[in-house]
């Protein structure tokens, strides 16, 4: 029952930590036993998982559930878009995940034509001196944040220092929460951080922009050249 789940999750948490799975699927427990309400700790705790893990499985499956249920089509397929990418390719569930993916964008043709989400382009390299005090498997993550509003990461994409220089897109489809997204504010910044933990709040070195507009249609350019103190 989803109920006892729930609970058991909840113990697991308890015993092994706050790991974005366990968070992911403690959420997803929650969230069914509460007869598909996406309750206050149901946020909490997907908003936690995606904060450690952009791409933890559960969470986003859940988000695009709950935002499919709401009649929120565009967002379930951006969630379950994210999903797909970060699934083996192998893996089972993919078929289904795909038929969601496809019902939502009929559902979403049956509504009013969507207005053009507004997108960030990024290109980011790193310092030609830094190249010596990093790893190809450190993590690069690329974020938007607001200059006037919450702390948390409008939207993130997450690479390694091998795919570098990279360019990326931030938009909408790569919000962490649900309630913040990139549209929502006026003025960002743009950040790039390697972290060798693979935490997107703490790392070794950054690049940071300045403030700029989050409809800003020109390429913008992020060079990792500093201690991230």
């Amino acid at each position: 029952r989803p109920g006892d789940a729930a609970q058991m999750f909840e113990r697991s948490v308890a015993l092994a930590g706050r790991s974005p799975e366990l968070l992911g699927q403690w959420a997803q427990a929650l969230y069914f036993a509460s007869d598909k309400h996406f309750t206050a700790q149901v946020q909490a705790l997907t908003d936690e998982a995606l904060q450690a893990d952009p791409n933890e499985v559960t969470s986003l499956g859940l988000l695009g559930i709950a935002a499919f249920e709401t009649q929120r089509y565009q967002a379930a397929v951006d969630y379950w878009t994210r999903l797909l990418a970060a699934l083996p390719a192998q893996d089972a569930s993919r078929s289904a995940l795909e038929g969601g993916i496809a019902r939502a964008r009929e559902n979403l043709a049956g509504q009013a034509a969507p207005v053009k989400a507004r997108a960030l382009k990024v290109r980011v390299t790193l310092a030609a001196s830094l190249k010596g005090n990093v790893q190809p498997g450190d993590s690069v993550f690329i974020f938007a944040r607001a200059i006037n509003g919450p702390a948390a990461p409008l939207a993130v994409k997450r690479i390694t220092v091998a795919d570098l220089p990279a360019e990326v897109e931030l938009s909408d489809a790569d919000a962490m929460m649900p309630q913040l997204n990139l549209s929502n504010f006026a003025q960002v910044q743009l950040v790039a951080r390697v972290s060798r933990a693979g935490q997107p709040t703490t790392g070794e070195w950054v690049g940071r922009s300045q403030p700029l507009a989050s409809d800003t249609q020109a390429q913008q350019a992020l060079i990792i050249d500093s201690p991230d103190n």
